[in-house]
């Protein structure tokens, strides 16, 4: 619950590129949508952004739901900032925290919802903590991709980059980038066990397939200015990022994310 202070400055230096890549990669305003969508439609009054980074799901939902206020709950202050701008005029609140602050400020929603963020938190506190927030009756949508689900965890997902990745650089003579390690995949008893014990049934449960290019995976990676190599010299750097570009020129690959719609009991 409270946000690992190493994980929010990677954020904090990636916030420009990282607002860039989401709303040009066409997957991540997909995975948003469908959030929205598990929504009631005459949605109104206050929804909570949870890991909003630099605003794209709230922008999305203010969108189609004009009479709702987003409240952007986002632990860095530079995506926060680049929210601000984003929806500046529009009807939201911005809060430079983690959920685990939430709860200090007494804010009360009719929903909540969490697009590629779930996976930075712990079911049970984030439950127990939602419990307090959302109103009984209110939702809570979020989603996990592939690699964060332990069903979907076996999957290939965006995987297609290692070889692109590892073809480029041997062309180059670098050495491969390593991949970095799976993460821990979130698990249904801990997620049935959390929304039962603080007060939330599941209403509907969705696994997606999306065809994506390859090079997402690319531009996602390259967010790390360390990646591929570190230490490039600038300009052997962007020249071995657009070799790889040109790799995986025309290539695609399947991911998966799975959605979740739960409801605070009465």
């Amino acid at each position: 619950m409270i946000p690992d202070p190493a994980k929010v400055r990677v954020w904090e230096a990636r916030a420009e590129v990282y607002d860039r890549y989401c709303r040009s990669t066409p997957l991540f305003s997909l995975v948003s949508n469908r959030l929205i969508d598990l929504l009631p439609a005459d949605l109104d009054g206050a929804v909570l952004d949870i890991g909003a980074g630099s605003g794209l799901t709230s922008d999305l939902l203010l969108a189609r739901h004009p009479r709702c206020e987003a409240i952007l709950v986002e632990p860095s202050q530079a995506m926060i900032d680049i929210a601000r701008v984003r929806l500046a005029g529009r009807r939201a609140r911005f809060l430079a925290m983690g959920l685990d602050g939430a709860l200090g400020l007494d804010l009360h929603a009719n929903a909540a919802v969490a697009s590629a963020s779930m996976h930075f938190l712990d079911f049970d506190p984030a439950f127990a903590t939602l419990a307090q927030i959302v109103v009984p009756g209110g939702h809570i949508a979020f989603n996990l991709w592939y690699h964060h689900w332990q069903e979907t965890a076996h999957t290939h997902g965006m995987s297609g980059w290692k070889s692109i990745a590892a073809a480029a650089c041997l062309e180059a003579q670098l050495a491969p980038p390593v991949p970095p390690p799976p993460p821990n995949p979130k698990t249904r008893p801990d997620l049935m066990s959390a929304q039962q014990r603080h007060g939330f049934e599941l209403v509907l449960e969705r696994r997606d397939e999306d065809v994506t290019p390859v090079v997402a995976g690319v531009n996602f990676q390259a967010m790390d200015v360390d990646w591929p190599v570190k230490g490039l010299e600038p300009a052997a750097r962007l020249a071995l990022l657009q070799r790889m570009r040109e790799l995986a020129q025309d290539q695609v690959e399947t991911v998966v994310s799975t959605r979740f719609l739960f409801r605070r009991l009465l």
